[in-house]
């Protein structure tokens, strides 16, 4: 592939770029998620001084986070619709110039959305029973338990099961913790390949052109190979063993547009979850005490 001249370079731009003015039909929306969306933070009457900033702060960080993610879905979108009409050695290296970045920064985002959201939930609903009950102990799942302890660390599914369990009491408790499970799910990662798992602690799917990892290593089920009544013969299983197997086949690349389709399905189950968030916020907020130079 012969590389493109700087003419060639601009002018992929400059489409980019008017497609990015134009703004028609791009996806997501382009309307923001809302910032302060609880007001009833900043009148709660808090056990901590501190827990209404950190309450407010992990709110506000949320909402940054899932908009960038929601303008780079648009521009990723603009890329893909500009480079339909060019040819494949323009969309290539435009993709590899370009677009890919803005990917690979989205395919990351349903995972660490979700981590993120169960971070940002449990801390508020903690300092929010805190404040409802004086005997509520302010100890949550990681900290350590003796002095000489470090912090800990649990799993993903450790956390959502505290989570849960802080969310419970709420009438829309139920509702986030639901939209939260939807982000980041299997089928996402089936159709993407388990990018973001693969890119983290592996080799993940390319994009576009080039297959990966063309030989692969299992250990599974060890089997043998045996005479059937009938005369035939079947591979069956041998009890108690394990055999390792290598394939040879590879990892097919990704297709940008299919890419990016899963994507914004993830970050239209985010802003979904965002909303249920808001609304258990809001509801476990109202319920607190009222400070007391809170207007009537």
């Amino acid at each position: 592939m012969d590389p493109l001249t700087n003419e060639q370079r601009q002018a992929v731009v400059s489409a980019f770029l008017d497609r990015i003015d134009d703004g028609y039909g791009l996806k997501p929306s382009a309307r923001p998620l809302p910032y302060d969306a609880v007001p009833g933070i900043a009148t709660a009457r808090w056990r901590l001084f501190v827990a209404e900033e950190l309450v407010k702060d992990e709110l506000r960080e949320l909402t940054n986070q899932l908009n960038h993610w929601l303008g780079n879905l648009r521009r990723w979108h603009a890329w893909n619709e500009v480079l339909k009409a060019e040819s494949t050695d323009v969309r290539w290296e435009a993709e590899w110039g370009w677009v890919e970045p803005l990917a690979f920064y989205c395919m990351f985002q349903p995972s660490a959305s979700r981590d993120r959201f169960i971070m940002v939930a449990t801390n508020a609903l903690h300092q929010t029973r805190m404040g409802l009950d004086l005997a509520v102990k302010d100890e949550l799942l990681g900290d350590p338990t003796t002095p000489g302890d470090d912090r800990f660390f649990p799993s993903r599914r450790d956390k959502e099961r505290q989570l849960k369990a802080l969310a419970s009491p709420w009438a829309m408790g139920k509702a986030f913790i639901q939209a939260l499970g939807q982000l980041d799910d299997r089928g996402y990662r089936a159709l993407t390949g388990d990018f973001r798992n693969r890119a983290s602690h592996g080799i993940a799917p390319r994009f576009s052109v080039g297959i990966t990892s063309t030989v692969t290593r299992t250990r599974q089920q060890a089997m043998k190979l045996e005479q059937q009544p009938d005369g035939t013969y079947k591979d069956m299983p041998v009890p108690g063993q394990l055999s390792t197997s290598y394939g040879v086949g590879g990892t097919e690349p990704l297709s940008m547009q299919d890419a990016w389709t899963a994507n914004l399905a993830q970050f239209e189950h985010a802003r979904r979850t965002f909303d249920a968030y808001i609304a258990l916020l809001a509801e476990a907020v109202a319920a607190m005490p009222r400070r007391a130079d809170t207007p009537p």
